[in-house]
């Protein structure tokens, strides 16, 4: 299946390195459009449209990175910094929006009180979009590798397992 348009999820996290990256690459492969976008999350205390500086300049700064890092011709990347109450649903909005044929999202080893989570925007991502969802998630420099272990074979000598 060819993605000719494929947007880019950005969050200021270490995973948006890969995130671009795999996302420029299926881009150049099929001479599609990436579209990467950043969200910004606003508090319900204040207007959608809010001009929250310091969150614009931080989202701005991730955009012009990840322009950097596509290593595109300037004709085939767009970046848009979105403002929203909810990140998953943005994205979703923007997939159907731009008739996207995939979303590229990335998170680093997320945690929540110590468990893996995914927390509640990449879920939504994934239920929702009206399109294929490629999710990279980094690897977790605490998580230990599955441990191996040996059964019996049908001639009764060990057998790994990995």
């Amino acid at each position: 299946m060819p993605f000719n348009r494929v947007i880019a999820v950005v969050t200021d996290d270490p995973s948006d390195i890969n995130t671009i990256s795999r996302a420029s690459d299926i881009v150049r492969d099929e001479h599609g459009h990436l579209f990467v976008i950043y969200v910004i999350k606003v508090q319900r205390s204040l207007p959608l449209d809010a001009e929250i500086e310091d969150q614009i300049a931080r989202g701005e700064q991730v955009l012009h990175r990840s322009e950097r890092l596509a290593r595109l011709p300037r004709s085939n990347i767009d970046s848009q910094l979105l403002q929203a109450r909810e990140i998953g649903p943005a994205v979703v909005h923007e997939a159907i929006v731009r008739d996207a044929d995939a979303i590229v999202i990335g998170t680093s080893y997320p945690t929540d009180y110590g468990a893996f989570s995914l927390g509640n925007d990449i879920p939504y991502v994934l239920e929702h979009a009206p399109c294929d969802v490629i999710l990279w998630r980094e690897r977790s420099s605490t998580a230990h590798p599955v441990a191996r272990t040996a059964r019996t074979g049908r001639n009764g000598r060990a057998a790994r397992v990995s």
